[in-house]
Parts: C-alpha cells; structure tokens; sequence
C-alpha cells in the first residue's frame, strides 16, 4: 500500500473522528443547556408529592414553634433526614428501613392518580401538566392564606395597607413617592388588587396582591407590564416599546424560556414576535399588547408549573413517545423528588421573588 492511500485513510479517519466527536460535544451542550435552565426551574418548581410537602410544611411550623418557644435559630435539615421525616404523622407508611421516605413507592401509588385521561398506563403531558399545575394553585392558596393569618391583626379576614405595610409612616403616603418598591409604588399596587375599591383585601384581592403574575385581575396584569416599562433607562414617555426596545430588553428572557418550552424548536425572531404582538401595527408596543408573552417576562407559580412540566417530560421520556410509562418514572424518580434527594436542599412555600 503506498504512503499516499495510507496517509489518505489516516486523514480520513481523523476527520470523521472530530466530526463525531464535534456532534458529541454539541449533543451534550444541549444537554447541559438543558439542565442548566431546569435548575433554574427547580428552584420554583411546585413540590411534585403532595405527601413532601405536608413533610416541608409541618417541619418548617416545627422550627418556627421552636423560634418562637425559645427563641433560637434551628437548622434547616435536608428531607432526607431521619428525623424530619419520620416525625410527620402518618409517612411511616412510606418510609425505607432506613427511616427516608420510600420514593419509589410512592411514585408507584401516585401513577395512577396521574393516569386518568385516557387511563391507558401512560402519563401524558397534559395529565402530568394537570398534576403539577394543582400543586401549584395549593401552594398559592397556602402562602395567600399563611400571610392573611399573619397580617390580619384586627381578625376580619381581610388585609388593610397599614396592616400589611405598617412601616409606611404618614408623610411617607403624602410624598408617595413612584420608585420601585417605594411607598407610593406599593400603594398603586395595592390598589390595583383591591378590585371591589373597599379599602381592603379579601383572600382572591390578597393573592392578586402577593403573586400579581398568577392574577387573573387584567388591570393588575397590566401594572406589572407597565412597571417593567418604566424602569428601562431608555424607555418612551408614552409608556410602550418600540422594536430596539423591545430586542434590548424583553426579547432575550422570552427567547429563553420558549426555547426551553419547546426543546430547542423554532423561537420566533424578534421582529416576527414584535410584529406579532403590534396587533394595531403602530410600531409600538403597549401594555396590553404585551400580555400574551407576560408569563415569559414574570413566570409566575402557574408559568412554573408548565415549565416543570416540560422539565420533567424532556428528562423521563427515555423513548421519546411523548409520554411517561411507570418504569421511566421510577428510572427517573430523583427527578420528581430533588428536594428528598439533594443534599441540603430545602423547598420552601415562602419562596418568591419580588416583582
């Protein structure tokens, strides 16, 4: 064999070397892009078991007891410890020999529960999609009532601004100063959730007010755009966005998130968004125009559910069938119970950024 065909095997091997080993690489991108931006989810995600979060709630009213009782800070455990969980009335039903929770058996008892439309021993997405997103209204039902039981002095069931806001002093309501997060800002917030005008909030009034991004309240919705608007350096005086604006600002975190929704599918581009929304084609963007991407812009407890959703899909479907057998749950099942599993990691109700 002469040097040249040698040398012509030897070049073409190693470029097709690199050419696997390049889509390799590019695959486990992907796949870190992936898991990167699910981390991002978990830490908003609702708790997947019912049962793990009754675990976090009655642990977490025991630390506080114990605050209040006598005044000292204790640690926060991970949920795999013994004690935590096992101190919880009713889980030793579900507890390993070595006292953790039986995650695989619980997975086993919940599957039917998910399986219900059609009841064909799949999970689908949107029966999977129904689940988390419960879990997710419980926990907005759950901190709206903690905080209701916490700031409702008077006992009437409803929440007045100087119970809620008792730091604001009387010259800081005459200044009402609009900065973010500044008197005058929290008073227009306020207001915009009081939709009766009474003055108060009732619980619905109250959870607008604490999760305005889950609030089915248009005008509150609408604050929330507003508000975004207004702290962009460059931002128009008549409160809408034109297309730089609109690719500077908001066109990035839309882009990311429907890039995770859609695993990597086609994102429009910015201009086709733009021209999208600009329903009234004035090469500006309003408020309410900008609506139907606000769960992209402020993903809320509802917005989270969906995208941990996607998350949980996209890692368990091994097969690819676009939905979830049982063996594939339980392949994967530290991935519905990374707050049993992690090391430390703790989810808590309270959990929530501010706008």
């Amino acid at each position: 064999m002469s040097k040249a065909v040698v040398y012509s095997i030897i070049a073409t091997a190693t470029l097709f070397f690199f050419i696997v080993l390049s889509l390799w690489n590019l695959e486990e991108s992907k796949g870190s892009l992936n898991r990167r931006f699910g981390y991002k989810i978990l830490e908003r995600a609702p708790i997947f078991d019912p049962l793990v979060t009754k675990i976090e709630r009655e642990r977490q009213q025991k630390i506080d007891d114990e605050k209040n009782n006598i005044n000292n800070v204790v640690p926060r455990t991970s949920l795999g410890s013994t004690t935590s969980v096992s101190e919880v009335a009713e889980t030793y039903l579900y507890l390993t020999s070595g006292g953790k929770l039986n995650t695989t058996l619980r997975i086993i008892i919940l599957f039917p529960l998910l399986d219900r439309e059609p009841k064909d021993g799949f999970v689908a997405f949107n029966e999977l999609g129904s689940w988390i997103n419960q879990r997710a209204l419980e926990r907005l039902d759950y901190v709206t009532h903690a905080e209701l039981e916490s700031k409702d002095k008077n006992g009437d069931l409803s929440i007045s601004l100087r119970e809620y806001l008792p730091y604001l002093s009387e010259k800081d309501i005459e200044k009402k100063e609009m900065g973010h997060g500044e008197a005058g800002w929290w008073i227009e917030r306020f207001d915009i959730a009081d939709s009766d005008h009474s003055g108060l909030l009732n619980f619905t009034e109250l959870k607008d007010f604490l999760h305005p991004e889950d609030s089915q309240n248009k005008e509150m919705l609408k604050w929330m755009v507003r508000d975004r608007i207004k702290r962009m350096d460059d931002h128009e005086t008549d409160g809408k966005l034109n297309f730089n604006e609109f690719e500077d600002h908001l066109y990035s975190t839309y882009e990311s998130y429907v890039d995770f929704e859609t695993s990597g599918g086609d994102v429009p581009s910015a201009k086709d968004k733009f021209a999208d929304l600009d329903v009234n084609k004035d090469q500006l963007l309003s408020p309410e125009e900008l609506l139907p991407i606000l769960p992209y812009l402020y993903p809320g407890e509802i917005a989270y559910a969906k995208y941990y959703t996607c998350y949980l899909m996209n890692e368990g479907d091994d097969n690819e069938d676009k939905k979830l057998s049982l063996e594939e749950m339980l392949n994967h099942e530290f991935i519905f119970y990374n707050t049993v599993h992690a090391d430390g990691h703790v989810e808590s109700d309270d959990d929530h950024d501010e706008l």
